[in-house]
């Protein structure tokens, strides 16, 4: 299976003028016209039986690590689950994503997850509320699925907006880039999308990995978009189907 994917020419990389994100789309080695169909193959993650999960969207960030570890053209992305990391996600939901990189990228015992999420849910759930009726337990439910996670003593869980609770992670972490995997699956429209991609993206440290859910609809691909030609400098990214997986130059 071919996936488009943009790949940095270092050959053009100079010190005095690194490439933008809107640079590495200019150097697309494949056009994107539609979501490309991701096989599942034996390499594919399953989350544990354990967990109370109502909604399988997470399967969008079993099918992103899949190819990360099983396709050539991404093996750059590719993470080692011993090696110590600090991931940040912004959104919880029911914790689906959480427990996925509790259980498999946080051995590590210097290794630690911080979850944002204010657990009200998004416009596109209370807009049609009859299919989701474990809205008004996300939270609960969210709690106690990390509470059976492996290392769920190593998650930090932040109850706010990601735009609110950012002053206060930059007061604790500084200005500088701490961060090593970056999961953004907040909000959907273009504006909570850019706005969490602006904030957030440039605390992410040199060769660390951005995967941006829902990168296959249109209003979150117009968000991310916006934001990173901005000012995002990407060395690589790969579109997995639904999801953006990039690596920071």
């Amino acid at each position: 299976m071919l996936l488009p994917y943009w790949e940095l020419e270092t050959s053009k990389v100079t010190t005095a003028s690194k490439p933008s994100f809107k640079d590495l789309m200019s150097q697309m080695k494949e056009e994107v016209s539609g979501a490309p169909t991701v096989t599942v193959e034996s390499g594919k993650k399953k989350l544990n039986e354990r967990y109370k999960l109502n909604q399988g969207w997470y399967d969008a960030l079993l099918n992103t690590d899949m190819v990360l570890n099983t396709h050539d053209q991404a093996k750059s992305l590719k993470l080692a689950p011993e090696d110590k990391r600090q991931i940040v996600e912004i959104g919880v939901y029911e914790g689906a994503s959480t427990v996925f990189w509790s259980d498999f990228y946080l051995s590590h015992p210097e290794s630690r997850l911080i979850s944002i999420d204010p657990f009200t849910g998004s416009d596109e759930h209370h807009a049609e509320p009859e299919k989701y009726p474990e809205l008004a337990n996300i939270e609960l439910t969210a709690r106690g699925n990390i509470a059976k996670s492996d290392n769920a003593a190593k998650i930090e869980v932040i109850k706010g907006c990601s735009w609110d609770v950012f002053p206060e992670l930059n007061r604790r972490f500084g200005a500088e880039p701490w961060i090593d995997v970056l999961y953004i699956d907040g909000a959907h429209d273009p504006t909570s999308v850019a706005r969490d991609t602006t904030l957030y993206v440039p605390m992410v440290k040199s060769g660390g990995l951005v995967i941006f859910d829902d990168y296959g609809h249109p209003d979150v691909q117009r968000g991310v978009d916006g934001a990173l030609n901005a000012f995002a400098q990407m060395e690589f990214a790969v579109f997995t189907g639904w999801q953006l997986a990039c690596k920071v130059l």
